[in-house]
């Protein structure tokens, strides 16, 4: 007869192992937190930080909400209310990107970095007050040498967050559209499959390593570091588009196909507006890929170095079954809205904005003052 066991009585062997599989950073912060005995069998996460033709550093994607034990009426809206954020530690040991601490905020959606001015925005955020969702984990690679280097896209492929580096994979874009890789003990990054090749995006799903290129054919990296085509084109024999994405939400793959303004692209422009998008979603059954149409409350977001969904189901502040992204010309933050395929800036619609900005009056509840660099760069 099976009895159950309280888990303070369980082999202290058995939590290690767990502490192991946690697949977050808050994953394992949290269980770190519950109790002295707990916190000593696992290792805090480090700062992931890679010198490969420049420094490979970690940005995380969380999604900030205001816990229901936290309103102060208890007879509020039980609607959910979320903010957004991206975070990083310091670009080098001796660097204080803040000049505050050793963390700090960026645009979720690009590589600027939000500074405030002294004093108005909370110098400290407990993750024990908000309720914390790992959304994503993003990487950067700065200070690179050379026009080669421009790394436009970098995923990683690990177990855990704690996984060792010596079992650590990388796959990079770099330049116009080149797929290279580094591996444990590598000096530099290798090149990877035909030169004459160009890809658009990749991803790290299920474990293994997905490309796809400019013409829609998606497919993937096996262990001996060759390309292996995985599907036919996303597009069947329709026009394709100009940039593809690819992201994973709620367990399934997606591609993102966006269009750029044909106009423009008739003028050359250097920098194009985007006049449509369509998304496709990876049919695991059928080895097939199917358009969708209705993405449900789930939104898309787009960003330059990495791309990720969110589930919306209940927020207010945003809005689901829509694609979040920054256009090529101007940079500002653009809403595509899935139903009536139309295109407009965040700022003309401030509830769909709001998980992005600004700071919620619960983060910074005596209001916040954006530093000169800030307000000069930070595009909404």
């Amino acid at each position: 007869m099976e009895r159950s066991v309280p888990w303070p009585e369980l082999p202290t062997e058995l939590w290690a192992m767990i502490g192991r599989k946690l697949d977050t950073h808050m994953d394992v912060d949290r269980f770190r937190s519950v109790c002295s005995s707990w916190r000593s069998l696992i290792p805090p996460v480090p700062a992931f930080k890679i010198r490969i033709g420049g420094t490979l550093i970690e940005r995380m994607v969380y999604l900030l909400e205001r816990p229901p034990w936290s309103l102060e009426d208890s007879q509020c809206s039980p609607s959910r209310e979320g903010w957004l954020i991206k975070v990083a530690g310091k670009a080098t040991e001796d660097e204080d990107l803040s000049g505050q601490g050793k963390f700090q905020l960026f645009n979720p959606l690009s590589s600027l970095p939000i500074l405030f001015e002294d004093g108005t925005f909370p110098k400290v955020l407990c993750p024990m007050d908000y309720r914390v969702t790992d959304i994503f984990s993003e990487l950067y690679l700065i200070g690179g040498y050379g026009q080669s280097y421009e790394a436009k896209k970098v995923v990683i492929l690990r177990d855990s967050p704690g996984t060792a580096l010596e079992e650590t994979l990388v796959v990079g874009i770099f330049g116009k559209g080149k797929l290279k890789y580094w591996k444990h003990q590598d000096e530099d990054w290798n090149a990877l499959d035909d030169p004459n090749c160009q890809y658009d995006d990749v991803i790290a799903y299920k474990r293994q390593f997905y490309v796809v290129d400019r013409f829609g054919i998606v497919s993937w990296i096996d262990p001996s570091f060759k390309i292996v085509q995985f599907s036919p084109r996303v597009c069947g024999d329709g026009r394709v588009g100009d940039r593809k994405h690819l992201v994973e939400s709620g367990g399934d793959l997606y591609v993102v196909d966006r269009y750029f303004d044909e106009e423009d692209k008739r003028c050359g422009m250097a920098a194009m507006d985007t006049a449509n998008f369509k998304v496709y979603r990876l049919n695991q059954e059928w080895g097939k890929w199917d358009e969708i149409r209705d993405l449900g409350e789930v939104a898309l977001f787009l960003g330059d170095y990495s791309s990720f969904s969110v589930m919306l189901k209940g927020f207010n502040g945003c809005k689901g079954n829509c694609i979040y992204f920054t256009d090529c010309r101007d940079r500002r933050v653009r809403v595509f809205d899935m139903p009536d395929r139309s295109i407009k800036k965040a700022l003309c619609s401030p509830d769909h904005l709001r998980i992005l900005w600004p700071p919620p009056a619960w983060i910074a509840p005596n209001g916040f003052v954006l530093s000169p660099c800030s307000r000069k760069e930070l595009i909404f």
